[in-house]
């Protein structure tokens, strides 16, 4: 609100009342995208802040979902933006998945160098179900 005043408070994903726990958690788009990070990662994820919170007290071990968890809300939240103030279309769940890739191909230098190949490997994962999903 302090880029742009928004008149319209609805979610552009859904059109449902827009407020960041919907954005990040009760979104179909972000439930959807939760889901697939789940299955590829094995760990129930998303739902709440607490849920993807509670990896962050042991982030040495947790390290690879830290970072594709941060990577999914940073991910909706830029194209939530890009869609509000760029007027970019929403086009496909892969279209989100893409930025995610990109976000942890960029990420790998952080992470530590016993856990790139495990993060590597998610990256192709995602890579593979960005292009199964619609």
């Amino acid at each position: 609100m302090k880029r742009r005043k928004i008149e319209d408070p609805t979610c552009l994903f859904c059109n449902e009342q827009e407020t960041i726990y919907h954005l990040f958690f009760d979104c179909v788009v972000s439930k959807q995208l939760w889901h697939i990070v789940s299955g590829i990662l094995s760990t129930q994820l998303g739902g709440s802040l607490d849920n993807i919170g509670q990896f962050w007290l042991s982030n040495e071990r947790n390290c690879i979902i830290n970072m594709c968890t941060s990577a999914v809300c940073w991910s909706l939240w830029k194209l939530r933006n890009d869609m509000c103030f760029q007027r970019k279309m929403w086009k496909s769940m892969a279209m989100l998945i893409h930025s995610m890739v990109l976000m942890l191909q960029n990420w790998v230098i952080l992470c530590p160098a016993e856990k790139k190949d495990v993060l590597l490997n998610v990256v192709a994962q995602f890579r593979k179900e960005a292009s199964q999903v619609l």
